[in-house]
């Protein structure tokens, strides 16, 4: 037991002393990350659709790096769906699963298999997209760019409507005549 007990004390004192040099450092570091977080807001603000597209990739460039750890916790084990797991509930709710599933995507991509280059190449080429988009991105043009998706938009909607006409049986749409007691 005294041998644990000094193993234990001399962790204790590394962990100590690793934590005060964290510490330390951090102090020295802190204003200089300030500054940099000043000026990338500063820049954000000024360039805000560059911004989204850089910040958009190195967030999609994220989550592909995540896409094993996302994949573990669902239940897509590198042997196999993990037992208990939302993965074998869905399995189970399925019966056979067929090849070129989402399932066994998934389960592949898991594996190590060819669905997680897939994976990989979609995250890397939709982070590089955005990144590049960033770089080439004239201010002016975004106007022009969300003018269209407006126009495209609207008119999705406008079909959407005349598809359905007066609405779908028993739904009444809300308005403000109906707000004002008027129909």
């Amino acid at each position: 037991m005294a041998g644990l007990e000094a193993a234990l004390g001399t962790l204790s004192y590394a962990s100590i002393r690793s934590a005060m040099k964290l510490q330390e450092l951090a102090s020295r570091l802190k204003p200089a990350l300030l500054k940099r977080l000043k000026d990338i807001s500063t820049w954000a603000r000024a360039h805000p659709y560059r911004a989204f597209c850089v910040f958009g990739g190195i967030t999609i460039f994220g989550l592909t790096l995540a896409i094993p750890a996302i994949l573990e916790i669902v239940g897509f084990g590198a042997l196999g769906p993990v037992a208990g797991s939302i993965a074998t509930g869905w399995q189970s709710s399925m019966g056979l699963v067929a090849a070129g599933s989402p399932f066994a995507f998934l389960q592949s991509a898991a594996m190590g298999g060819a669905a997680m280059g897939v994976m990989t190449g979609i995250g890397v080429l939709g982070s590089a997209g955005m990144i590049a988009a960033a770089l080439t991105l004239k201010e002016g043009m975004v106007g022009g760019l969300v003018s269209s998706c407006k126009a495209a938009v609207g008119g999705a909607v406008e079909k959407f409507k005349s598809f359905f006409g007066k609405g779908l049986p028993g739904f009444t749409p809300y308005n403000n005549n109906m707000r004002e007691g008027k129909q």
